[in-house]
């Protein structure tokens, strides 16, 4: 659009270029192509100068924001606004681009209030919404506005920040707590002990005891309070075995549990044999002989440690999620359980066994695991840079320990722990059985023991379908809530959704 005004000032032309045809059509809404507008030839009445300024009080607004268009999106770009306000005023109206010169001087005030105190009593929104009002309604200056953005940046941070802190501490409470299902079958089964008289039969039966020590039998040892997930690890085993009548399992478990776990294998026998003992069965457990047990008696700290607040003493404004999430894996109050240091105990509670093989209760067998036996167990030297090693699943020769002191190495450095009040390692089993273990470890084929299941949720399906034991060491136990769904099913599948105590407690299949 082009605007010409005559010498004579007679007339003010109007009229649409080509190349903007379009663009002007919207803005006019079909407006004509060319408008006159004649001066009288001799004078110039006040009317006529009314009628001037009017169309140019009507022209100068449109003006300006196509002006600021321009500056705004910058000479280089050329939309077919910008272009029209380009060609439509005159020379004496454009701007120089000067948009590299606003955005540094607003980086100025940026860079200036990051390091300034926040105003006392600034109101920072709680959404973009509230933002954009109030720059509406308070017409706040540039500063006020970096303070503003600031603020409300550092407020979302901080929010996020305890919004995953949060959801990783319910998370490891979610881990630590026992699933009312799985609480409700220990309890049904703790009271089908006292009254049925098949849930107290003698396991196994008197004919069997000998097997218990017999070394041409494939002996596991498995310790816990789980008495589902401890059916899982051996239905799994006796399922996956070629000779599941040669298999013995010795279950191991605590008092309150003892009950519930012996009733459930009474009642649901299987080809393998079974032994259930619980810990008070073993007189040689005392505090004098187990540190741990010494621990959890006479020091507060260690139980408050692990049962307490775990927030307490946590300055979460200088940790981040992930140290936060390796503190509380560390606080689990399995690490003062004596099921989860009882392995170390192995040779003395299995005195006539050479070999056995221990596993943890968030294991899945998928092989017969027979060619563990042939494995040469003798001890070697191993590289002083050697990797650490799962504890969870481990073949061990009984008869070779018996003659290290590979015990009382482990009760010493568990000791040192105690004394330096838990600054060497948070009293995990792991720490010490790595030093008192050391140089006499040896590795077997990664496929028979695959790790993660428990923490890894984009474990390879194929690579689990493969492995001859799985393994759901983590907090995502396959049998709690926040277990991955994808991985569930191969845990699942050994469990017996029949059964009438799983039935009764609400166990259900995901």
């Amino acid at each position: 659009m082009q605007l010409h005004i005559s010498p004579s000032m007679r007339s003010i032309t109007i009229s649409r270029s080509a190349s903007i045809g379009n663009n002007i059509n919207s803005v006019t809404n079909g407006s004509i192509d060319l408008m006159k507008i004649k001066v009288a030839a001799r004078h110039i009445s006040y009317r006529t100068i009314f009628h001037t300024f009017l169309l140019l009080a009507f022209l100068f607004p449109f003006l300006f924001i196509l002006t600021a268009l321009v500056t705004l999106e910058g000479v280089d770009k050329c939309s077919s606004l910008d272009c029209l306000g380009r060609r439509i005023g005159p020379g004496f109206l454009r701007r120089s681009d000067d948009s590299g010169r606003l955005f540094g001087d607003f980086y100025k005030i940026l860079n200036q209030v990051s390091t300034e105190k926040l105003p006392d009593g600034l109101l920072l929104p709680d959404s973009f919404d509230q933002l954009v009002s109030g720059l509406k309604s308070k017409q706040y200056d540039v500063k006020t506005f970096a303070f503003m953005l600031r603020g409300t940046m550092e407020k979302f941070e901080r929010e996020i920040k305890e919004s995953k802190f949060s959801e990783l501490l319910n998370k490891h409470f979610a881990a630590s707590a026992i699933p009312k299902g799985i609480h409700c079958l220990s309890l049904r089964l703790t009271d089908e002990y006292s009254s049925n008289a098949h849930a107290r039969k003698q396991l196994p039966s008197p004919e069997l005891l000998p097997l218990l020590s017999d070394n041409s039998y494939h002996h596991f040892v498995l310790s816990t309070d789980n008495i589902l997930a401890a059916s899982v690890v051996v239905t799994s085993t006796v399922q996956s075995s070629l000779i599941p009548e040669k298999i013995v399992f010795h279950i191991i478990t605590d008092k309150k549990t003892y009950a519930g776990m012996h009733s459930w294998f009474a009642l649901n026998p299987i080809p393998a044999i079974i032994e259930v003992k619980g810990l008070h069965q073993f007189d040689w457990l005392t505090r004098e002989n187990v540190p741990v047990l010494e621990a959890v008696e006479n020091h507060k700290g260690i139980r408050d440690y692990y049962h307490g607040n775990h927030i307490v003493g946590s300055n979460l404004s200088e940790t981040t999620p992930h140290k936060f999430a390796s503190k509380l894996q560390a606080r689990s109050p399995r690490y003062i359980s004596l099921l989860n240091h009882i392995r170390i105990y192995l040779p003395e509670m299995f005195p006539n066994l050479n070999k056995a093989v221990f596993l943890d209760d968030d294991i899945v067998v998928q092989r017969d695991l027979s060619p563990l036996w042939d494995i040469d167990l003798k001890a070697k030297n191993l590289d002083p840079n050697e990797c650490a090693w799962a504890y969870g699943m481990n073949i061990f020769d009984l008869r070779a320990w018996r003659k290290k002191n590979i015990r009382d190495i482990y009760h010493f450095w568990l000791k040192e722990n105690l004394k330096s009040n838990l600054t060497m390692w948070k009293l995990g089993t792991l720490p010490p059985a790595l030093i008192a273990f050391k140089g006499y470890v040896h590795p077997i084929d990664p496929s028979w023991h695959m790790l993660g299941l428990g923490y890894q949720d984009k474990t390879d399906i194929e690579a689990v379908k493969k492995a001859a034991v799985i393994h759901y060491n983590g907090d995502s136990k396959p049998w709690s809530d926040i277990g991955f769904e994808h991985l569930r099913p191969v845990w699942t599948k050994y469990v017996d959704y029949s059964n009438d105590f799983i039935r009764n407690c609400h166990i259900m299949e995901s």
